[in-house]
């Protein structure tokens, strides 16, 4: 399995953002409208819910992994396919701004594959 180019991490994680960022927007779009303001709660913790889950979709791919074609595995190279307990940890840093995204570019691992003793390969 080869190394994953960061163009495509990076337009895999854009394309997984602005699905997280759907139902924030709805929910929070119909909160307004209704003048009930806890509505949005619902929409954030669906965004966030599928962005620390999202590895451990049918497949072990998020849906910008699966377009972009490639995955987050275990060490061993099985897949994160149901294992919501390794895709929370391995995502859990995303919401330490920059902190990945400096890893990645000076060619590191990301703190959370670090964390879940997981990589990124191509599919």
């Amino acid at each position: 399995m080869t190394e994953v180019s960061k163009l495509n991490r990076f337009l895999g994680i854009f394309i997984d953002g602005i699905i997280a960022y759907i139902p924030m927007f709805v929910f929070s779009f119909i909160a307004v409208l209704a003048g009930i303001g806890i509505i949005s709660h619902i929409g954030w913790l669906l965004g966030i819910g599928y962005y620390l889950l999202r590895d451990a979709l049918p497949g072990g791919q998020s849906i910008g992994k699966k377009i972009m074609k490639y995955a987050a595995v275990k060490q061993d190279g099985s897949s994160l396919e149901g294992d919501y307990a390794t895709s929370a940890t391995r995502n859990i840093t995303l919401f330490i701004p920059l902190l990945d995204a400096i890893l990645v570019l000076i060619d590191k691992p990301r703190l959370g594959d670090d964390l879940a003793k997981t990589r990124v390969v191509n599919k």
